[in-house]
């Protein structure tokens, strides 16, 4: 088959991509560049020709790291590789390629003596060992690193083609173009690059209206004062959000073990607003490193401090907290270093680094910076300390926080003599109550009741897994009243049974519901002793206490779950799931063959004491018990104490929070941990900066904010660099230097190291003006090229790195699926940015394969939530949304600087099946029926324009054509069908609509948003 290509992917036809159908594409291996200086050079350059093969061959074995050094050689300085060697002879001689031994090893035919040895799996190339040989010939130049010294602005290279030139990086590009005898591409047409500058912008399609001012536009100016606008637009600190909270490492959930849920959405608000009001990007910096130590902090400040509080954190029981109070400053480490210094500084964690002038000793001053969090490393809940309260009425709230504070304190002051001070007549009344007890009256009287049992079930499934993933109706509500299965089912009662018992269940590969409530007359905690055949799900006042999938026998005490009760009824729901054979289920509020609660042991302890043996304590703790429980005043206290205590939590669970970060009052000692082991620290050190960077002012405190500012001050070498490269990767695809993540000496040499310094200075002398250098890069010539590729420039630049043509790429995860929401018209564009994050539609039962808390369900959004941008998708790092991920969206488990590429036959069953896609089809082919007039090429021309940008041509036309009447003979043949179709998701179906050809018309909107173009920024 023949297929027309498109840029640097293959078009497929509408018949292509017909349901079932999936595309993919596989290129081979690209050839990366040959990079230069501006211009090509034929000169030996030692950062671009010979500091790469000295890394990547050399430095493991000949290297910074110390310890793994072999034979005392070092060849990552001038100093060490042309001393002279204790076993005689120089590595390198300036200019005399005979005494040289580096060349005389790596030209070796002996393998005993050529280097990299040959267990390595490494060999010189004829053309690495003529570079060596050039550069030593030379006089073995050498310099620092290129990443690690300061840029400064090159006189912008002179063209032979300056009309070509919009802004100086054309003229980069051009003169490199020039070089490699490579002519730019013409510019794009105007339908194409409103498309493409749009999704850049605000990662969302062009309107219409945006589409025909451009087209109608007669001003030259027209494009620039579309990317003004877009650059106002709210929608674009939203697009720029979706690159930042990458590397953030944002998520709402905690990562690890069970990944319970947490609230930090303020954060990625934080976020928004930044790029939207275009704050300078050294404050930006200064605020997430460092926000809460700025002096006088704003509540935006501390906020923006919630950076380094959303990576993953632990809250399993058994895990030992010194572990992780060493991982998170780790974690925030490694995120800084990728973040503003492009540096691979993880491999100090353990080592001095290996290819990049980093040790260990550095590594750790570093994480003294970030060891001064005061933190419940195991903390278990939204808002892990230290959190402050988001909102503008932040102060007022405090104070009534405080007002709850005060009269706990004060009930708590009063309540500890009523408690434990001697009271002749009390403590006469419990001596005769202590009698009584060894009488055998019970020690305190129940102050719950717990209701009958009700049954609802089995609930048949395929098979155990499918009975434990599925959320059958009674998990949505308790009626007792409700029936199931068309009447098959209801809840019956269970007078007969009884606590402490293993009661059997009817039924095969399938679950069934236990209820019954428990009425408290305070607020009060109740353990109950569970057990199951097989898994169980607890439910408490419609919240999940415990799930465990489970295979086994019921027996008791399988399951302990706590519950809190609050005054009144409580609602108990309890899933039991079988597998296989029969099963059952056991309850019970106390362990099996105990004849008391848990809670009464140490108490029964003291009493069978003789009252004149007890110490002290014991005699405190047990007039407690009793004055809490039988003498009028203490529990009244206790009550009132208790009551102030449930008031305040629940007004303190109302309140949105954030966590963020905070120094101890006292500086925590930090040591290096050898090997990177929280077990075995190793001698202490003092917060500070790589050498190689250059040091923090003597006259600055040594925390966060010294650190944060450290890294944005003009002279420092990588921050600008590193960040206005990751601006021309989210924009052109690729950075200047492709390994994003990576500017030391095993990263790329930049593909136009004098543009990328130009950049750099300019993007300081800007003052830090992000919209300013995202404007001249979409603004040059070399963006508004059109991205055609000749056989010519696929053979000489399979990557584009030379930009001879404008970038193509596939779109984001969030793009694809935010665009498909837009072209619909589902996307309310208007809604303000920001608030909490939203659960779109999802498989049923997927969160189900982690246990444990509140994590299990996926309570499924409705109404607008459903089609918000998916920037607000819930983002569950451990089961991330499948929509995201299966379009290479990371689990933001750490930072990432670069997003990879995939294309699988997964993506296409998304987009063509998804009830999301399903639903945008169907809902854009009623807006295309809607606003358009009858004649179905006027109509497709619309949804073409909505979707591409332009209208269909007339083999597109014919090919749709024939399948939309292929589709309206079947759907008016099968009404079911497409009743079944036009109804998919939420959105209201237009009753008024004939239903076939709406049916039709989801089907040809369903390809068209399947097309390589719908998911390419052309």
């Amino acid at each position: 088959m023949n297929w027309p290509t498109r840029g640097n992917g293959i078009f497929l036809s509408a018949r292509t991509l017909l349901p079932g159908a999936c595309l993919l594409l596989f290129w081979p291996t690209l050839l990366s560049v040959t990079a230069a200086t501006d211009p090509v050079s034929p000169s030996v350059v030692f950062n671009r020709d010979i500091l790469p093969i000295l890394s990547n061959n050399c430095f493991q074995c000949h290297g910074p790291d110390n310890k793994a050094r072999q034979a005392d050689l070092r060849l990552d300085s001038f100093e060490h590789a042309t001393a002279a060697h204790k076993k005689g002879g120089f590595a390198v001689v300036p200019g005399d390629v005979s005494q040289s031994k580096l060349i005389t090893r790596v030209k070796a035919e002996d393998d005993k003596i050529r280097m990299p040895p040959p267990e390595t799996g490494k060999q010189l190339t004829q053309s690495q060992i003529g570079l060596l040989t050039r550069w030593i010939m030379s006089g073995a130049q050498w310099s620092k690193h290129w990443a690690f010294i300061k840029p400064k602005k090159e006189a912008i290279p002179s063209v032979k083609d300056p009309a070509w030139v919009h802004n100086p990086i054309d003229a980069f590009i051009l003169a490199r173009l020039e070089n490699e005898g490579l002519p730019p591409s013409h510019e794009a047409d105007r339908p194409t690059l409103v498309r493409r500058v749009s999704f850049d912008l605000t990662g969302l399609p062009p309107t219409i209206d945006d589409l025909d001012k451009a087209l109608s536009h007669d001003s030259p100016d027209w494009y620039e004062d579309l990317v003004a606008r877009l650059l106002t637009s709210k929608h674009y600190g939203e697009r720029m959000a979706q690159h930042w909270l990458d590397l953030a490492r944002y998520a709402d959930s905690d990562g690890y073990h069970d990944d319970t849920h947490r609230s930090m959405w303020p954060f990625r608000d934080y976020v928004i607003n930044s790029f939207n009001s275009n704050k300078p990007f050294d404050a930006f910096t200064v605020e997430q490193l460092a926000g809460d130590l700025i002096p006088g902090a704003t509540l935006e400040q501390k906020v923006g401090s919630a950076f380094n509080r959303c990576g993953p954190t632990n809250s399993e029981g058994g895990a030992d907290p010194k572990e992780y109070m060493a991982k998170y400053p780790v974690d925030r480490v490694n995120t800084t270093a990728t973040v503003w210094l492009g540096v691979t500084l993880q491999c100090a964690e353990c080592h001095d680094h290996k290819y990049d002038p980093f040790t260990t000793k550095e590594f750790y001053q570093l994480f003294s910076f970030f060891n001064q969090v005061p933190e419940q490393p195991l903390f278990r809940g939204l808002y892990s300390p230290p959190a402050i309260i988001v909102s503008d009425v932040a102060d007022e709230q405090l104070t009534l926080l405080d007002a709850f504070d005060k009269v706990i304190a004060r009930l708590t002051e009063e309540l500890k003599p009523a408690l434990e001070a001697p009271d002749p007549q009390l403590d006469a009344a419990q001596a005769r109550w202590e009698q009584k007890v060894r009488g055998g009256m019970p020690l305190e009287n129940p102050t719950y009741h717990l209701g009958p049992w009700y049954v609802a079930g089995p609930f048949p499934a395929l098979d155990g897994t499918a009975a434990y993933q599925t959320a059958y109706a009674p998990e949505k509500k308790i009626d007792l009243d409700q029936t199931f299965l068309d009447g098959k089912l209801s809840w019956q009662p269970q007078p007969d049974w009884q606590d402490g018992e293993i009661h059997p269940l009817p039924g095969e590969h399938c679950a069934t519901y236990v209820y019954r409530f428990i009425e408290a007359q305070a607020a009060q905690n109740l353990l109950l002793y569970l057990g199951s055949d097989d898994g169980l799900v607890v439910w408490h006042n419609g919240n999940i206490r415990a799930a465990d999938p489970a295979q086994r026998r019921a027996a008791p005490d399988q399951n302990k779950v706590s519950l809190d009760l609050v005054p009144g009824n409580n609602h108990l729901l309890i899933k039991i799931n079988n597998y296989t054979d029969a099963h059952a289920f056991y309850f019970a509020t106390k362990p099996k063959n105990s004849t008391s609660s848990p809670a009464h042991e140490p108490i029964r302890a003291i009493l069978a004491i003789s009252a004149d043996k007890r110490n002290d304590e014991q005699h405190v703790e047990l007039r407690r018990f009793y004055r809490t429980r039988h003498a009028r005043h203490p529990k009244v206290l206790t009550q009132q104490l208790a009551e102030a205590k449930e008031a305040r939590a629940d007004y303190d669970k109302s309140l949105q929070k954030l966590r963020v970060m905070a120094d101890v009052p006292e500086r925590r000692p930090t040591q290096v941990l050898i090997r990177g082991d929280f077990r075995r620290p190793g001698e202490e050190v003092q917060p500070g900066v790589p050498a190689v960077l250059g040091s923090l002012p003597e006259e600055a405190k040594p925390n966060r904010l010294a650190l944060a500012k450290w890294l944005v001050d003009p002279s420092h070498p990588l921050t600008s660099r590193v960040v206005v490269n990751r601006l021309w990767q989210m924009i052109f695809g690729h950075g200047i230097v492709k390994t994003a993540e990576d500017f030391g000496t095993r990263g790329e040499w930049p593909s136009h190291p004098a543009l990328l310094d130009w950049l750099s200075v300019e993007f300081v002398e800007s003052a830090w003006d992000v919209k300013h250098i995202i404007r001249l890069m979409v603004t040059s010539s070399t963006y508004r090229q059109s991205s055609k590729v000749t056989p010519h420039l696929l053979a000489s630049d399979p990557e584009n790195r030379l930009l001879a043509r404008g970038p193509r790429h596939r779109m984001p995860a969030e793009m694809i699926r935010d665009n498909a929401l837009a072209l619909s018209g589902l996307l309310d564009r208007d809604r303000p940015t920001g608030g909490p994050s939203v659960k779109p539609y999802q498989p049923p039962g997927i969160w189900r394969s982690i246990s444990g808390g509140d994590t299990v369900l996926y309570e499924q959004d409705h109404g607008a939530d459903l089609y918000r941008r998916t920037l607000y998708t819930f983002w569950k790092r451990s089961i991330l949304h499948p929509g995201i991920s299966s379009f290479d969206g990371p689990a933001r488990e750490v930072c990432m600087a670069t997003r990879s590429i995939t294309n699988t036959p997964l993506q296409a069953l998304i987009t063509l099946n998804d009830v999301t896609y399903v639903e945008a089809a169907r809902v854009f082919a009623q807006r295309v029926l809607n606003e358009s007039e009858d004649g179905f090429d006027t109509q497709l021309d619309l949804a073409y324009r909505l979707a591409l940008s332009r209208v269909a041509r007339s083999d597109e036309q014919q090919a749709l054509h024939d399948l939309y009447e292929d589709l309206l003979k079947h759907y008016q043949q099968d009404r079911i069908a497409a009743q079944n179709l036009v109804s998919a998701g939420e959105w209201p179906t237009n009753p008024h609509m004939d239903m076939a050809k709406h049916a039709a018309w989801t089907g040809v909107c369903n390809v068209i948003l399947n097309l390589d173009e719908s998911m390419t920024k052309e």
